[in-house]
């Protein structure tokens, strides 16, 4: 049985479809929200998703568009839980900079989500980490992205451009310490 027939049955209160639903997307939320919050708050906010979208989901209007709905969904539980953990820095400061950056498709074809990258991602900020999760990770269109975190298409291409700015900087350092001789840090330098 496909997605849209489960919303819809799950919506005329088949309990049974309801929970098909929550596992078929429960993995790949999990690991969005997990990349977002972290480990230890990733069950709580996922917890409080399915709720809200137990709660819900009679008004989704499309069922086609549930995966996106359940992830806009919890990408409000998670930037609800870090503002209140005062760890959500918006990067409205940083668009005109993220835009000059010019894009390299090779960059991005080589990004493929690993856990180096993911810890290095863990050091962006929420806006910028949500975008990138959902770009790389769960493999959305920016129309799809801005759609989900209800943001313009423009500020999804800053925060994009932005992480993988960051991610590349972080990612080039990290090569650079690997390769310097053990005892041989700073060695040389001026």
């Amino acid at each position: 049985m496909d997605e849209v027939q489960l919303v819809l049955l799950a919506q005329a209160g088949d309990r049974e479809a309801f929970e098909q639903l929550l596992r078929g997307v429960y993995p790949a939320l999990r690991r969005y929200v997990a990349a977002l919050v972290g480990q230890t708050e990733a069950d709580d906010v996922v917890q409080e998703t399915a709720v809200q979208i137990h709660r819900k989901l009679g008004w989704l209007r499309e069922p086609a568009y549930f995966r996106a709905w359940a992830f806009r969904s919890a990408s409000r539980m998670a930037i609800g839980r870090l503002k209140r953990n005062r760890r959500w820095e918006s990067l409205e400061d940083h668009r005109e900079m993220a835009q000059e950056i010019p894009q390299s498709e090779d960059f991005e074809a080589r990004l493929v989500w690993n856990n180096q990258i993911e810890n290095l991602a863990s050091e962006l900020s929420a806006a910028s980490r949500a975008v990138l999760l959902l770009h790389y990770q769960q493999e959305y269109r920016l129309e799809e992205i801005a759609a989900v975190l209800e943001i313009p298409v423009g500020t999804v291409k800053s925060r994009l451009f932005y992480a993988v700015k960051t991610l590349r900087k972080r990612y080039a350092k990290e090569e650079e310490d690997e390769r310097e001789p053990i005892g041989q840090e700073g060695a040389g330098r001026g």
